[in-house]
């Protein structure tokens, strides 16, 4: 592999820059428009950063007229003059690279294209060529040495990419300039040929030369035009034609070596244009490296893919099926056992009679150490001569010892092993993990998914084998027919694992899968095994409240419609509001009036009936999700209920729960609050504790916006509330009113999540005129805010992701897409995933380092986790030890180099209950 070399056209990515925010620019507070600044400036570090480029040089155009405009006074005649605003940031962009010292070349006569096509020509016998520009002029200059970058898009064009874009051969792309022309350049090409007919001459005769050495061939008509625009063709080629060998100095070889800790030099540059947000990512990037702790059992680097089979190759198409399923018997089990020795990774999968892990029986195990063959063990099968469990599972359990063992939800594997007694201490990795960190919006990482997305490869569907009516629990099912399925599953994660982490790789996801995710399993593993203790008598008594105000509430609603009707339904329920009541509709969906909560909470505002209508439904399904539902989940062999903890759900990176899902307990209503009591200690000796960040999210926008008032607020450890509302209100910190602060507080989260006037002006209960003051002083007295949400959305559109501290992504599929509506809710989520996902982050790299610490003491275990707060059970005796290494553990999350700036705080209290500690 030769190194690669980037020659870079500054002027074209600063106008694609200006103009990706020419709707929506991005002006600091001094009213300076940085929109190329910032665009510039972000696609280079982007550059860096993607595709660890070492070599570079950049050239921009010059004001001199160039040779072209000598042969031509109308080339690019009809090209606007450059916008001022644009051109008040060329200077500062060029003084940007000039300060971190990456070497420009740029000469009078001459554009940027020219520069670098001269030194690609020289510099090909040595490197690689990557033109990094969004101009399409250089596909004259792509071959077998020089491919083309968009920084903007992230897509490299090759020779292949060309000719599938244009229909033609590099080599032919100036003649079809010749022939088609370019409006943007003024280069008139021939009259009355356009690009479709351009193409099917080039194809026909290669070359202009060519076509008109065989016009007499060339049907009349087009014959004509050929003939009458000869001379603006051949002007149209000279125009259009980068010249490789202009008269500049060719630098050494040393000076096209760029440093990137030279970014620091151009820190102060950022600040003085207020552009943080980059110089956030400089820190972030080339900075001192990030310190997690993690648990000693997990493997401080994953295996690389050498550890595959040296011939292991991915086919484009897996077609039928390539891997034998082999069905352990006692005559080939001892073969098994000896490969298994010899391999340095397994992946692996259990087949069970439940989706609970924590009441699953376990049938039978599959492993692959190959390409061409898994292998299945039957365990657990109704009527077979199973493979005796415990002896089996100890010998598997010592032949595995020392390996990285793969999954697809690996920690369901691992709960179900763990209680049939096996010791797991293993290197472990995770595909379906992997596959959601590459794209975590989508919910699709089910492994057939994966398996048809990547090795395009149709698998074996539980649900053809198992079924109601044919055979109702996998034990039953025939012991060939597992092997074929289970055996398969164990392949397919095999197989998808080098593609998925070399792709971790490749998108700088691979320290978060391997330093964050990872290290987090065998966490929630311990903590869905220890579960936690209901008091069902609590329920009882919660669920005789509820019912009490549901039915208080049930003969208020109808003796507003003046009839019994059934509430839940939204048609019935329209009627009553918008065809009877005359209520205003707020929206209308195909089957009928609208009565989601978006309408209702309008409503509300001015009709009380609908304030009843949503405690009517708050209410019922506190009843049925959790008060009734909390009892039949309780585990028969535990006595206690164990929550599922999700990596691969959310977007954003938090944790989700499930059965029952602990993050929707209501806990802004009293009634909601009290659901809490029923989650106790299981014994008397025994309390809950509560550890709870305080304001993350709002220490978090502090530190990413570098908003001076707002880190010294947390410095101070000031009511942030109380200091907004006296910014805002102009008035000392002592005369703002609680109701002051309540509508700064509001603000204050509000706009995180990308509120707007009409929602604030509803939250608060003022007019939306008083909503768009409130707004504009606030950004007026948050400058640096106003900033950091312009950049996140400049950032996100540019590159079409978001990312945390930590490097997780999102992709943000409509950040430019032409429907407003689609756009704002990208924008909105480009503001707050930041935050809201590094929020995520730091609480799992608590949980890891809290998990280290206690797996081994007796007297504490962590339970739960909601949002920003961990919940564990702790022997009284320990609590004050168990306060101090949780608070620690939980503060300390915050890497060294941004704790200097803003501090992490965590609330702890106890109690019997869950609403006791908290």
């Amino acid at each position: 592999m030769r190194d690669k070399l980037y020659l870079i056209d500054g002027t074209a990515l600063l106008y694609r820059s200006y103009y990706a925010f020419v709707n929506n620019p991005l002006i600091n507070s001094k009213g300076e428009n940085t929109s190329a600044i910032y665009g510039v400036v972000n696609s280079f570090l982007h550059l860096l950063d993607s595709k660890k480029a070492e070599n570079l040089l950049i050239s921009f155009d010059r004001k001199a007229p160039t040779f072209r405009h000598e042969l031509s006074e109308a080339y690019k005649a009809n090209r606007p003059p450059m916008p001022d605003a644009l051109l008040a940031q060329v200077e500062p962009v060029q003084e940007f690279f000039r300060i971190i010292g990456l070497k420009e070349i740029s000469i009078d006569g001459y554009e940027a294209d020219d520069v670098l096509a001269t030194l690609a020509e020289h510099f090909k016998t040595d490197y690689d060529i990557v033109f990094v520009t969004i101009d399409k002029d250089y596909a004259q200059l792509v071959d077998d040495k020089a491919v083309i970058y968009d920084p903007m898009k992230n897509i490299t064009l090759d020779k292949e990419a060309i000719v599938k874009k244009y229909g033609i051969l590099p080599e032919q792309f100036v003649d079809f300039l010749a022939l088609a022309g370019d409006p943007s350049d003024n280069i008139p090409g021939v009259r009355g040929i356009g690009e479709v007919t351009a193409v099917k001459l080039l194809k026909q005769y290669s070359n202009l030369d060519e076509i008109y050495a065989h016009l007499d061939e060339i049907p009349e008509k087009l014959r004509q035009k050929l003939i009458e625009g000869k001379d603006n063709a051949y002007l149209s080629r000279q125009l259009a034609m980068i010249i490789r060998n202009v008269p500049i100095e060719i630098p050494r070889i040393e000076a096209l070596k760029f440093n990137p800790e030279s970014l620091h030099k151009a820190k102060d540059f950022l600040t003085r244009y207020e552009i943080n947000t980059l110089k956030r990512l400089i820190d972030n990037r080339y900075g001192q490296k990030i310190a997690i702790s993690i648990p000693s059992e997990e493997p401080d680097k994953l295996v690389q893919s050498d550890i595959f089979e040296s011939e292991y190759t991915v086919p484009s198409k897996m077609g039928n099926k390539k891997f034998q399923a082999i069905l352990a018997t006692a005559e080939n089990y001892s073969k098994l056992l000896d490969h298994l020795k010899k391999v340095n990774l397994v992946s692996l999968d259990t087949e069970t009679t439940s989706e609970d892990a924590m009441q699953a029986d376990l049938v039978g195990i599959s492993l692959c150490f190959k390409s061409d063959e898994a292998w299945y063990i039957p365990i657990g099968h109704k009527e077979y001569n199973n493979f005796p469990k415990e002896q089996t599972l100890r010998e598997l359990n010592e032949a595995l010892q020392g390996k990285l063992i793969l999954g697809h939800n690996i920690k369901y594997d691992m709960i179900v092993l763990h209680q049939e007694g096996w010791n797991w201490d293993n290197k472990i990795g995770d595909t379906m993990i992997a596959a959601y960190l590459l794209d975590p919006g989508t919910n699709q990482y089910s492994l057939e998914t994966c398996t048809a997305t990547e090795l395009q490869y149709e698998m074996i569907t539980f649900s053809s084998l198992i079924n109601k009516k044919a055979c109702p629990s996998f034990d039953l099912l025939e012991v060939e027919k597992a092997c074929d399925y289970s055996a398969e599953d164990a392949w397919a994660v095999y197989m998808l694992y080098p593609i998925y982490l070399k792709r971790l790789e490749n998108t700088g996801l691979k320290e978060l899968y391997e330093n964050i995710e990872i290290p987090l399993i065998p966490v929630l593993q311990q903590m869905e095994e220890n579960g936690v203790s209901i008091d069902t008598e609590v329920l009882k008594e919660i669920s005789k409240n509820i019912n009490q105000e549901l039915e208080k509430l049930t003969e208020e609603i109808y003796a507003y419609a003046g009839y019994e009707f059934n509430i839940n339904s939204t048609q019935q329920l329209a009627k009553v509001l918008f065809e009877e009541k005359k209520l205003p509709a707020k929206k209308k969906t195909k089957s009928g009036y609208s009565t989601d909560s978006a309408v209702l909470e309008e409503l509300a505002e001015k009709y009380e009936i609908a304030e009843k209508l949503l405690q009517y439904r708050m209410l019922s399904k506190l009843e049925s999700t959790y008060v009734s539902a909390l009892p039949k989940l309780i585990n028969p062999r535990t006595g206690k209920i164990h929550s599922s903890f999700n990596q691969t759900v959310t977007s954003t990176g938090r944790l989700s729960s499930s059965n029952p899902n602990l993050q929707n307990i209501p806990v802004r209503t009293d009634l909601g609050k009290t659901v809490r009591k029923a989650f106790i200690a299981a014994d008397p000796d025994w309390e809950l504790m509560d550890a709870d960040y305080s304001q993350i999210e709002l220490r978090l926008l502090a530190l990413m916006s570098g908003d001076q008032v707002l880190i010294d607020s947390f410095k101070q450890d000031l009511d942030i509330h109380r200091q907004t509302a006296a910014l805002i209100t102009g008035k000392p910190l002592n005369d703002v009113t609680d109701e002051e602060r309540r509508r700064a507080k509001v603000i204050n989260f509000g706009l995180l999540y990308g509120m707007g006037q009409k929602k604030l002006s509803r939250e608060l209960g003022i007019s939306q005129e008083e909503a768009k003051k409130l707004i504009d002083e606030y950004f007026h007295r948050f400058p640096t805010i106003q900033a950091f949400i312009n950049n996140c959305k400049a950032e996100a559109r540019l590159h079409g992701f978001c990312q945390t501290l930590f490097g997780r992504k999102l992709y943000l599929k409509n950040i430019n897409s032409s429907n407003q509506g689609l756009r704002a809710e990208a924008e909105r989520v480009a503001v707050n995933m930041p935050i809201q996902g590094t929020a995520a982050d730091l609480i799992k790299i608590a949980m890891i380092d809290i998990h280290k610490q206690i797996k081994d003491n007796p007297r504490i275990k962590m339970i739960l986790q909601v949002h920003d707060e961990l919940v564990f059970e702790v022997h009284k005796e320990f609590l004050l030890e168990a306060e101090k290494l949780v608070k620690k553990a939980m503060e300390e999350a915050l890497p060294e180099k941004y704790s200097r700036i803003v501090t992490l705080k965590v609330d702890i209290g106890h109690g019997h209950s869950w609403f006791d500690a908290h």
